[in-house]
């Protein structure tokens, strides 16, 4: 009750802050492309208008991954742009999702324009009880 007074009373400090606030939230949830849930994932790769690059590495991968998937470990990711054709949509997948916005970004710079990301990465696939190849 006491935090909510003292933000009252010093309106002029605490919406600065809110703001703040909600500008970072915002610019941290675009990073890197369009967050898609599993669903749309399946909906995009059914009607191979897109392609899955799987940002794990070779172990984690082969471990199972998203059929139609390839695997591009992110630490190598900017030597193997060459492998992903920019006329398609390009869904990043990692282990929870907390990687592909970095990988996004550097996508980005290279010039990708249509960028999707796995929200929760395989992990919210699994939880989801999708299949693994």
């Amino acid at each position: 009750m006491e935090l909510i007074n003292f933000l009252i009373e010093h309106y002029y400090l605490s919406l600065p802050l809110l703001a703040t606030i909600i500008l970072l939230i915002n610019a941290t949830s675009k990073k890197g492309g369009t967050k898609i849930s599993p669903q749309n994932l399946v909906a995009l790769s059914n009607n191979e208008t897109a392609f899955i690059v799987d940002l794990r590495d070779s172990e984690q991968f082969q471990n199972g991954h998203i059929t139609g998937s390839i695997n591009i470990p992110f630490l190598n990711l900017s030597n193997r742009t060459n492998e992903i054709p920019q006329d398609k949509s390009v869904i990043l997948v990692c282990e929870m999702g907390n990687v592909s916005p970095n990988a996004g970004e550097l996508l980005k710079k290279e010039g990708f324009k249509e960028l999707l990301i796995l929200k929760g990465g395989i992990n919210e696939w699994r939880i989801q009880n999708l299949p693994l190849v």
